[in-house]
């Protein structure tokens, strides 16, 4: 018998998009029925389906007539495991589905295993290029730069031929990529000066957790240093003539070109003394570290943050501006030692090493850093890495 137009079935796919709505996705899956489109878009399980992690894939089973039948696609987000004792984690679909009395909608819940994932690079132009060409995730790329970020500055100090080997967790089902994790291990050459770190997790102690070098040593350092994702000093510590005021003046700081609304992160643990203005600094923040130390944040659009919270290292307090005596949008940053300015640029001879890996945990993190180390020593040969484990999963469904 000849099929009728309702009986006729189109199988579509597409992209979650940015400020997608559940009608704009269906639509691109060519449904059209008015009355399906109210349905579905009050249903919370798609409204999900449509919000974070753009890119994910949603397949739909729609008749000519642009009725849905089926529908299925990831929903957003990876989480961990229940019993918190490993690195799987757990990830759901969402399948609807047309039923007499409305819609049947389920979630599967899969269990993925990580892969262990390698890329090297070399610094020609700039960093983020050169992890573009390597094929590095952005997310991995910036936590390289996090780890490193207290022994290199990775805004002034890199230069062409520096390079960099990374090992990284990544989970994947089906052939299909879900998530980029965390970076265990890694390695950055910097003008000849070789870097390497390797992730420890410590479980059930979240202060020992963290980066550390092979040998069991804290990469962890109490300052930053530089309180911004990238910057160029068009004024240095010293004497200068000052632009706007035009007198002879000593520079007790460092002015760093940064385009207006960028994110100002206090470079140390502190407490915020001063959120406000000053003649000349504008718009200004001053935080106060342990062990006498101080930084102020000055020209600033916005604060983040107000007088008497504690902040910690990395926190945004901050969005840079123009504001005082400026001639453009940048950041004057200051660093002072029990009262005394200080160039900010010697920030690494101030910043003490965290503590190394307990004599009790040695072993331990000797056993669970031996792969990602063996990867690294590896790459750093020159010799071709394969995912170190393949990734399994386990389903479950429930309704």
């Amino acid at each position: 018998d000849q099929l009728s137009n309702a009986d006729q079935v189109v199988y579509t796919t597409a992209h979650v998009r940015a400020n997608d709505t559940v009608e704009s996705l269906l639509r691109r899956l060519q449904v059209t029925d008015p009355q399906q489109l109210r349905q579905l878009s009050a249903q919370s399980d798609l409204r999900t389906l449509v919000t974070g992690d753009p890119g994910r894939v949603v397949s739909a089973q729609v008749s000519n007539l642009g009725e849905l039948q089926s529908l299925q696609g990831r929903l957003p987000g990876l989480k961990p495991v229940a019993d918190g004792a490993s690195d799987a984690r757990e990830w759901r679909e969402l399948r609807v589905k047309a039923a007499p009395q409305g819609w049947d909608v389920q979630t599967q819940t899969r269990i993925v295993q990580p892969a262990l994932r390698a890329a090297s690079g070399v610094v020609k132009s700039s960093f983020f290029a050169a992890a573009d060409d390597a094929g590095l995730p952005h997310n991995v790329a910036s936590q390289l730069i996090n780890v490193f970020d207290t022994q290199i500055n990775f805004r002034r100090n890199l230069h062409p031929g520096d390079r960099f080997n990374v090992v990284y967790r990544v989970y994947q089902s089906q052939g299909q990529t879900l998530a980029d994790g965390r970076l265990v291990s890694a390695q950055f050459i910097n003008q000849g000066h070789d870097y390497k770190a390797v992730w420890f997790d410590a479980k059930g102690d979240a202060k020992v957790s963290g980066y550390y070098a092979p040998n069991g040593d804290s990469l962890s350092r109490a300052f930053l240093l530089s309180p911004l994702p990238y910057d160029r000093i068009t004024s240095g510590w010293g004497w200068r003539t000052n632009p706007v005021m035009h007198f002879h003046e000593f520079h007790k700081g460092i002015d760093l070109a940064i385009p207006m609304g960028t994110p100002v992160k206090t470079i140390a643990d502190g407490r915020v003394v001063y959120a406000g203005w000053g003649t000349g600094y504008g718009k200004y923040v001053k935080v106060d570290h342990p062990g006498g130390f101080a930084t102020i944040y000055s020209h600033l659009s916005a604060f983040k943050v107000h007088v008497g919270e504690e902040v910690k290292q990395g926190e945004v307090v901050a969005l840079s501006g123009s504001t005082g005596w400026s001639t453009g949008p940048h950041l004057y940053f200051q660093f002072f030692v029990h009262g005394t300015p200080v160039n900010p640029l010697t920030i690494a001879q101030y910043a003490p090493k965290g503590t190394p890996v307990p004599a009790a945990l040695r072993a331990e993190f000797l056993a669970q850093t031996a792969e990602p180390r063996q990867l690294l020593a590896v790459i750093d040969g020159g010799n071709p890495v394969a995912s170190a484990a393949a990734p399994s999963s386990k389903e479950a469904r429930h309704g």
